[in-house]
């Protein structure tokens, strides 16, 4: 009879997690993640279907964190700039987690058009955010330029010469 695994889903996806935060992305194998769940890697193949599928599967998990916090921030600010202040937080302690798994992810040869996909997809549930930002101020004439204000937050938080009071600066001024 086969062994039985308790939770082998979760146990993958904590073991890939922890490899990927202790030795990093290019450390990480479907044969490591097996070894430190005490199965076989064929086991791993059940759930996913490479590595990159692991990796994407370990970063939605946070990034799905990430957005539940970041409509906390839309349903508390106290103002539309704390709002956009809130989201670049929460997004910038998301990349400063991910940043390096991202930069190896590149060097090992990812595939740009995925990178370009996934951005689209993150601009569109920032702006879902901003837009509840928007409606609890009720300053719906702006819904608009959510896509323009996600990708700004976006670009902020990748650049080292931007920060959260140039994000607060700019909202302020502007909006």
């Amino acid at each position: 009879m086969p062994k039985q695994i308790e939770d082998v889903k979760n146990k993958l996806f904590h073991s890939a997690k922890m490899i990927l935060e202790t030795e990093g992305y290019a450390a990480l194998s479907m044969r490591k993640v097996a070894r430190a769940c005490s199965i076989a890697v064929g086991t791993v193949y059940n759930y996913v279907q490479n590595k990159d599928e692991l990796v994407a599967q370990v970063i939605m998990e946070d990034w799905v964190a990430a957005l539940e916090r970041m409509a906390g921030t839309a349903k508390e600010c106290t103002s539309i700039a704390d709002g956009m202040c809130g989201i670049y937080r929460v997004l910038m302690t998301f990349v400063e987690e991910y940043q390096d798994v991202w930069t190896q992810y590149s060097q090992a040869g990812g595939s740009s058009n995925v990178i370009a996909s996934h951005h689209m997809m993150l601009r569109g549930q920032i702006a879902a955010q901003i837009q509840k930002i928007f409606e609890r101020f009720e300053a719906a004439e702006l819904d608009r330029f959510t896509p323009l204000l996600a990708e700004l937050v976006l670009v902020a938080v990748m650049q080292p010469d931007m920060d959260e009071n140039l994000v607060r600066d700019f909202t302020e001024r502007l909006l």
